[in-house]
C-alpha cells in the first residue's frame, strides 16, 4: 500500500487498489434506461408528489419506451444531428428523466439550465452552449420568450399537471395558472411535450450512435463567469460505479424499490448523479418534489411513502429540523447524504439525535460531483468530508502543485477517470484548472494519517447560498451597471437561514440611490439565490496601489 495514499488504510479490503474496467467505462448512460426496464419493468422509477399531497408514476418500461419516442422526436421531427445540444429548463418533474435519457437515446448533448435563471443568464447559457432546442416548464418560460424568438432556439414546453389524468391534470394547471396570474401558454410557437411524444411514437424505431459527451454543465468555477464543464459518458459511467462499488464496500445498498426523496434540483450535478442516475440504475425509486418551498411542500412525500434515502444541504435539514410535522414523525431513513455546502456540526449532531446518520461528502462539477464521501457506519468522521473515492487519486500541493506533507494545509488537487477535460469555449480557463489530469479545485484542504479529508478555507471570494455557488464578479457587473454606481464589491457574510448572504458594498457617483432600489436593479437580471441581501453604501471602496478593489480588507471587516 503506497503511503501517498493513506486513505487506502481507511478502505474496506476490496477497495484496496481499486481499479475500473476500462469496459465498463464504454457506452451511454442512456443504457440505464433499457436494464431499468429489463430487470424492474412495472416497478416505479419517478414519482412527481404535490404540496397536495396528489402524486403521478412512471415505471421503468414506461420510461425507457417515452424516451425512446422523444428520441425518435429529435431526431425525425426537429431533424437534430449528433453532438447536437438540447437544453433542459426543468424542477423535478417526470418530464426530466425521459427528456434528458431521450437526448442522450438520440446521441445529443444535454446542457441543464436553472428554471429560475432570468433572461440575461439563459441567453448567456444558451449562447456558449449552441443549444438548438429548449424543453422548459411553463410555469417558468414567459421570461425566456424573447430570447427563444432571438436565437431562434426551438421551443418544447411541459406543464406539471401531464402525466395526471386528465381532469385532475387540468384542475392542477388550472391552479398554476390562477396562481401564476394568468395564462401559462407561450405567445410563440412551441411543441406541448406530450405531442412530441405522441409524435415520436408513431416515428419509431429509430437508431442513432451514442455521442461521446453527455453535458455542457455550467458553473462558475474558480474564476467567475458561468462556463460548461464538458462531462463525458465515461466521466458519468466511472463516477457512479466509483459511488456504487464504495458504498456497497461498507454493506449499506440501495435495494430496488427503495425511495429516495429528491427535493434539491435535479439540474444540479448532485442530485443528477446520486439521485438520478445512481437510483434509476439500481432500480430505485424516485420521490421528485418540484418546489419545495416552503418546508411543509416535502410534508405528502415522507407521509405518503416509506422513504428510505435523502440528499440535500445542511440549509435542508437544519430547516427539515424545524418542522413539526419532522419532529413528530421523524422519518426512518438508511443514510442522509449531504453536500453542497459544509454541514454545521449543530445541524449533523440535532440530525443524528432526531433522524440518523447523516454523511457529509464534497465534490465539484468538473469532478462529475464526487471527490470524497465519508464512509456509512462508525468509520464516518463528522466535520471531514471523508475519503476519497475509489479509484480517484488526491493531493494536498503547494502553489506550484508539489505535494506537501501530512497535514498540512494546501490546494486540493483531483485526478481520475471522473474528471472532465476541459470547459467549452474556454481554452485559458481549461489550461489554467487542468494539468497533467491532475484539477486543480481552488480549494484549500488538508488530510490527516487515515486519509480523511477536511476542507478548511475555499477560494475566498466565492460565497454558497443555500447549497448554490455565488460569484462576486457577476453580482458586481450587474449592480456596476446602475448608471449611479461608480464602485462596489461583494463579499459573503454568515447567515443564519442561507449558510452564507451577500453583502453589497457601493460607491455612489452622485448621493439619492437606496438600497431598496439597488437589490430591484438586481432581482430583474440575477436569480433569487444570487440578489444581495445587504447593501452598504461607502464613499470610496479600499483599494490597492494598480486600483484593484480589496475585498479582503472588506471580509475583515464583519
Amino acid at each position: 500500500m503506497s503511503m501517498s495514499k493513506p486513505w487506502q488504510q481507511s478502505y474496506p479490503p476490496s477497495l484496496r487498489d481499486y481499479r475500473i474496467d476500462p469496459q465498463a467505462l464504454r457506452g451511454s448512460v442512456a443504457d440505464f434506461a433499457r436494464h431499468g426496464a429489463e430487470h424492474f419493468a412495472d416497478a416505479p422509477a419517478f414519482t412527481i408528489v404535490l404540496p397536495t399531497g396528489l402524486h403521478a408514476d412512471i415505471t421503468f418500461s414506461e420510461v425507457d419506451a417515452l424516451s425512446d419516442a422523444f428520441a425518435a422526436y429529435l431526431l425525425k421531427e426537429q431533424g437534430l444531428k449528433s453532438g447536437d445540444v438540447v437544453a433542459i429548463q426543468l424542477p423535478n418533474s417526470l418530464h426530466y428523466p425521459i427528456a434528458v435519457l431521450g437526448t442522450w437515446k438520440a446521441g445529443l448533448i444535454v446542457t441543464n439550465v436553472n428554471p429560475l435563471y432570468t433572461a440575461r443568464e439563459l441567453e448567456a447559457q444558451l449562447t456558449d452552449s449552441g443549444a438548438k432546442l429548449l424543453v422548459a416548464c411553463d410555469l417558468f418560460v414567459g421570461r425566456a420568450e424573447a430570447v427563444i424568438a432571438e436565437k431562434g432556439v426551438r421551443l418544447v414546453t411541459t406543464s406539471l399537471g401531464d402525466f395526471f389524468p386528465l381532469a385532475v391534470g387540468a384542475a392542477i394547471q388550472q391552479k398554476l395558472a390562477a396562481e401564476s396570474g394568468g395564462d401559462l401558454t407561450p405567445r410563440i410557437a412551441h411543441q406541448r411535450f406530450s405531442e412530441a411524444l405522441a409524435i415520436g411514437q408513431g416515428q419509431l424505431p429509430v437508431q442513432a450512435e451514442p455521442h461521446p459527451v453527455a453535458l455542457y454543465q455550467y458553473t462558475g468555477g474558480t474564476t467567475g463567469r458561468s462556463k460548461g464543464a464538458v462531462l463525458s459518458h465515461a466521466n458519468l459511467l466511472a463516477v457512479l460505479r466509483m459511488a456504487e462499488d464504495y458504498i456497497s464496500a461498507h454493506d449499506v445498498y440501495i435495494e430496488p424499490g427503495e425511495a429516495i426523496v429528491t427535493v434539491p434540483p435535479l439540474y444540479h450535478i448532485f442530485a443528477f448523479n446520486f439521485n438520478f442516475l445512481l437510483f434509476f440504475r439500481r432500480g430505485g425509486r424516485n420521490l421528485l418534489v418540484p418546489n419545495p418551498r416552503p418546508l411543509s411542500n416535502v410534508f405528502p412525500a415522507f407521509d405518503k411513502f416509506p422513504v428510505r434515502w435523502m440528499t440535500g444541504v445542511d440549509t435542508l435539514y437544519a430547516g427539515l429540523l424545524a418542522e413539526p410535522w419532522l419532529q413528530a414523525n421523524p422519518p426512518k431513513l438508511k443514510l442522509a447524504v449531504s453536500g453542497g455546502t459544509s454541514l454545521r456540526p449543530s445541524t449533523a449532531e440535532r440530525w443524528q439525535a432526531a433522524v440518523g446518520q447523516i454523511l457529509e461528502g464534497y465534490g465539484l462539477t468538473e469532478t462529475s460531483c464526487f471527490v470524497s464521501f465519508n464512509p456509512p457506519g462508525p468509520t464516518s468522521r463528522p466535520g471531514t468530508v471523508g475519503l476519497p473515492m475509489p479509484g480517484s487519486q488526491v493531493r494536498i500541493a503547494d502553489s506550484a502543485g508539489r505535494e506537501l506533507a501530512m497535514g498540512t494545509p494546501g490546494e486540493l488537487l483531483v485526478r481520475g477517470p471522473h474528471i472532465v477535460e476541459r470547459y467549452l469555449n474556454r481554452p485559458d480557463e481549461t489550461a489554467e484548472a487542468f494539468a497533467d489530469g491532475w484539477f486543480r479545485t481552488g480549494d484549500i484542504a488538508v488530510m490527516d494519517e487515515q486519509g480523511y479529508i477536511r476542507i478548511i478555507d475555499r477560494k475566498k471570494d466565492m460565497i454558497l447560498v443555500s447549497g448554490f455557488n455565488v460569484y462576486p464578479n457577476e453580482v458586481e457587473d450587474v449592480i456596476a451597471e446602475h448608471p449611479d454606481v461608480s464602485e462596489v464589491a461583494v463579499i459573503g457574510v454568515a447567515d443564519e437561514i442561507t449558510g452564507e448572504a451577500i453583502r453589497a458594498f457601493v460607491a455612489l457617483r452622485r448621493p439619492g440611490l437606496d438600497g431598496e432600489a439597488i437589490i430591484r436593479h438586481c432581482r430583474e437580471r440575477l436569480t433569487a439565490y444570487k440578489v444581495p441581501k445587504q447593501i452598504v453604501f461607502r464613499e470610496q471602496l479600499p483599494k490597492s496601489p494598480i486600483g484593484k478593489i480589496l475585498r479582503a480588507e472588506l471580509r475583515a471587516e464583519d
